[in-house]
C-alpha cells in the first residue's frame, strides 16, 4: 500500500504541474483537452502520451458507377479495429452525400435539382449478423450520419467485420465539392459510408455535414474495385493495380515510362482517340486501385480527356518517386502547364517547405470544367483558371493539402485553420519569385487588412462549426488570418527555428489526429520558449493589426504603440533631412514581453526628417498614424 501511495502522490504531483504548465501563459484549455493529459493519451508537451491510439480501418470496396442517371452502387466489407480502451455500443458512419438529403440541414440553399432521399443502404451485416434496418431506434440518421446501435459491444482490441451495400445519386446540377459536371466528367468523392472518427477527446465524431465545414476522416487501407461504363478512363486515389488489363498496350508503355522519367510525358495525346487507342477495349471495365493509410478515397472518371505526368523522386535517401499527373478536356485554359505546375509544388513541399517528401505515391489533379477546386488524398478537383498565377497558385493549394489535413490527420471539422492556413501561405514564395506582378503575399496581407478587427474578424480557435452560418468568418479565420499567423511565426522565430519546429510537429504527428494544443506545445518544445504571447493574440483572441507612431522622447526614441495587439514586425524608414534615408527593423518577437508599446532609439548620426512606419508586408488597419513629419 505504501508502494502504491506514493506513486499516486507522484502521479497526482505530475498532473498538478501538467496544469500549472498549461496555465502558465494564459492558453483557454477546454476540459475535454486537459482529461486527455490526465488520460495519457496526449501530453502537455506536444505529443502523443504513452496511452495514444487511434482506430483501425480497412476497407474492399465493389463499386460501379451509372453514368447516364448519375448513380454510384456498391458493396464494402470493412475490417474495424478498435484499438480504443473503451467498449463501443455502436458505429457511426459518414454518408456525407446526405447533404442533399431532403429535409436535411444545410448551410445554404442548394436548390431541388439534386435533391434525393439519402444514400439507399440496402444490407447492412456486424460480424454475419443482418441489422434491421427498419428499426428506427437501433438503425436511423443523424443530419449525414447514420448511428447503428449494436447488439454486442466491440470491446477493446477487438475486430468487427462490416457487410454494407448501398446506392446514391451523384449530384449534376449544385456539385458541392465533386459530381458529374459533363457528360465527359465527373468527380466522385464523399459516396461510400464511411466509418466516422472515434478518438479520445470525443469519442464518435457527431459534427454533420451541411456544405461549408469540411472533413475528419480515420486512416484506413483501401481496395477498391470500380466497374466503370465503356469509353471512360479512371483516375482514384492511390495506385492502379491492373493498368494492363484496361489501357491499350501504347498508354501502358507510356505511363510505366513515365514512373522512371523526370520529364513530363503525354500519356494520352488527342490522336490516341482518333485511332481508338486508348482503352483496351471498347467494353464496360473493372479498375482496380490499391491505397494505404489514406483518410479518404475519391476517384475522376473521364472520356476524351488528355493525361500528362511525370514522376519525381521526393526522397533522395530511399529514391522513392511520385507519379504526378494532369488531366483535362483539351479546350481547358493553361492545363497544358498544370503537370509542370504540379511538379514544381511537389518538389519545393518535399525540399523546402515544409520540406517533408510527399509521403504518397501519386498526385492527380483533374479539371472539372467548371470551377473551384478541392483537395482529395492524392487527387484534387480543380477548375481552369484563365489566368497564369492563378492556376499556379491553386495547383499548389490543393496539393498542400496532402501534408494537412490527409498526412497529419487534423480535423477540419473543428480546426481548418490547421490546414487551410498552410495551403494559403506555401505558395507565396513561389507566387512572389515566378509571378512578381500578382503580389501574391502582400494580396494576403490586403485581404486581412480589410477585415481584421471587425465583426467577421473571429479567433480561430472558435471551432469551425459554430462558423458555418457565417462563411466570410469562417474563410477569415480558416485561411487568410491562421497564414498571417504562420507567416509572421516564422518572422519572430527565424526560419531555422520555424523550419525545425514545424518538421519536429509533422514527424510526431503524421498518420495521427493532432489538435491545436499538440501544435502549438510542439513549437514551443523545439524552440524552448513560451509562445504564449504569440499564440493568444493571434489564435484566441479577437486582436487586430495596428501599430502606430506615438510620439518621439526628448532623450531620441521613437515609441511605437501595439493598438491592436497582434505581435507584429516593426520597420522604420527614416528620412534624413539630407533626404538620405535608412531603415531599420526588429521582428515580431519585439512584443514577447506582452507590452503595448516599445521605445526605439533613432540613430543620430543625421538629423531625422521623417518617420515612416511599416510596408506592404505587414497588415495595418490604420495606416494613417503610422507617419510623423518633424519639425524644428
Amino acid at each position: 500500500m505504501k508502494k502504491r501511495y506514493s506513486f499516486l502522490c507522484f502521479l497526482s504531483f505530475i498532473l498538478f504541474d501538467i496544469s500549472v504548465l498549461a496555465q502558465k501563459n494564459g492558453y483557454y484549455i477546454p476540459l475535454d483537452i486537459q482529461q486527455t493529459y490526465q488520460k495519457q493519451t496526449r501530453n502537455a508537451m506536444g505529443m502523443p502520451g504513452v496511452n495514444y491510439w487511434q482506430n483501425e480501418v480497412n476497407y474492399a470496396i465493389k463499386a460501379e458507377l451509372d453514368s447516364t442517371i448519375s448513380l454510384i452502387s456498391g458493396t464494402a466489407q470493412i475490417h474495424y479495429i478498435n484499438h480504443s480502451p473503451d467498449s463501443l455500443d455502436r458505429l457511426v458512419f459518414n454518408l456525407y452525400q446526405d447533404i442533399f438529403r431532403k429535409g436535411n440541414s444545410r448551410d445554404w440553399d442548394i436548390g431541388m435539382a439534386d435533391l434525393h432521399e439519402g444514400t439507399e443502404i440496402n444490407r447492412l451485416e456486424v460480424d454475419g449478423k443482418e441489422v434491421d434496418t427498419k428499426n428506427n431506434r437501433k438503425f436511423y440518421r443523424q443530419g449525414t450520419k447514420l448511428i447503428v446501435k449494436l447488439q454486442h459491444s466491440i470491446a477493446p482490441t477487438d475486430t468487427t467485420i462490416i457487410s454494407i451495400d448501398w446506392r446514391v445519386m451523384i449530384p449534376q446540377t449544385r456539385t458541392v465539392r465533386m459530381g458529374k459536371y459533363s457528360d465527359s466528367v465527373s468527380f466522385v468523392a464523399y459516396w461510400y459510408p464511411q466509418l466516422a472518427v472515434y478518438d479520445d477527446i470525443d469519442g464518435w465524431d457527431m459534427i454533420s455535414y451541411n456544405g461549408s465545414v469540411e472533413f475528419y476522416n480515420e486512416f484506413a487501407d483501401y481496395n477498391v474495385s470500380l466497374t466503370i461504363p465503356a469509353g471512360f478512363a479512371v483516375w482514384a486515389t492511390g495506385t492502379l493495380e491492373n493498368a494492363d488489363e484496361v489501357y491499350h498496350h501504347n498508354v501502358y508503355e507510356r505511363l510505366n515510362k513515365t514512373r522512371q522519367s523526370d520529364e513530363i510525358i503525354q500519356i494520352i495525346r488527342k490522336e490516341d482517340y482518333t485511332k481508338n487507342e486508348v482503352l483496351k477495349s471498347d467494353s464496360k471495365k473493372v479498375w482496380i486501385f490499391e491505397a494505404q493509410k489514406v483518410p479518404d478515397f475519391s476517384f475522376g472518371v473521364g472520356k476524351g480527356l488528355l493525361w500528362d505526368a511525370s514522376g519525381l523522386v521526393v526522397d533522395s535517401l530511399s529514391k522513392r518517386s511520385v507519379l504526378i499527373s494532369a488531366v483535362y478536356p483539351e479546350e481547358s485554359p493553361n492545363y497544358k502547364e498544370v503537370a509542370a505546375y504540379s511538379r514544381q509544388s511537389i518538389h519545393y513541399m518535399s525540399e523546402v517547405m515544409p520540406g517533408i517528401p510527399y509521403p504518397y505515391p501519386a498526385m492527380t489533379t483533374i479539371s472539372n470544367g467548371r470551377g473551384g477546386g478541392m483537395e482529395t488524398p492524392m487527387m484534387a478537383n480543380n477548375g481552369a483558371p484563365k489566368d497564369v498565377p492563378n492556376a499556379f497558385s491553386l495547383t499548389f493549394h490543393e496539393i498542400a493539402h496532402t501534408y494537412m489535413p490527409f498526412f497529419m490527420g487534423t480535423n477540419e471539422k473543428k480546426y481548418a485553420w490547421m490546414d487551410e492556413g498552410w495551403a494559403t501561405l506555401w505558395p507565396y514564395v513561389m507566387m512572389d519569385s515566378l509571378y512578381p506582378h500578382y503580389q501574391y503575399l502582400e494580396k494576403s496581407v490586403e485581404g486581412f487588412e480589410r477585415n481584421a478587427g471587425k465583426e467577421n474578424d473571429v479567433p480561430p480557435m472558435v471551432p469551425n462549426q459554430l462558423l458555418a452560418s457565417n462563411y466570410a468568418s469562417l474563410r477569415l479565420a480558416s485561411y487568410v488570418r491562421p497564414a498571417m499567423a504562420y507567416y509572421f511565426l516564422e518572422d519572430a522565430l527565424g526560419t531555422e527555428v520555424f523550419v525545425n519546429a514545424l518538421r519536429f510537429y509533422m514527424n510526431t504527428w503524421k498518420g495521427k489526429h493532432p489538435m491545436p494544443m499538440d501544435f502549438i506545445r510542439s513549437f514551443e518544445l523545439v524552440s524552448d520558449r513560451d509562445l504564449g504571447w504569440f499564440f493568444n493574440p493571434w489564435l484566441f483572441k479577437s486582436a487586430y493589426p495596428d501599430l502606430s507612431i506615438k510620439k518621439i522622447t526628448e532623450k531620441g526614441f521613437v515609441v511605437i504603440e501595439n493598438k491592436g495587439g497582434l505581435p507584429l514586425p516593426i520597420v522604420l524608414e527614416m528620412i534624413y533631412t539630407d533626404q538620405s534615408k535608412e531603415e531599420i527593423s526588429y521582428s515580431s518577437s519585439i512584443w514577447d514581453k506582452e507590452e503595448t508599446a516599445v521605445m526605439i532609439e533613432i540613430p543620430m548620426n543625421k538629423k531625422v526628417q521623417e518617420i515612416k512606419l511599416g510596408n506592404k508586408r505587414i497588415p495595418d488597419v490604420n495606416r494613417k498614424d503610422n507617419y510623423m513629419l518633424l519639425i524644428d
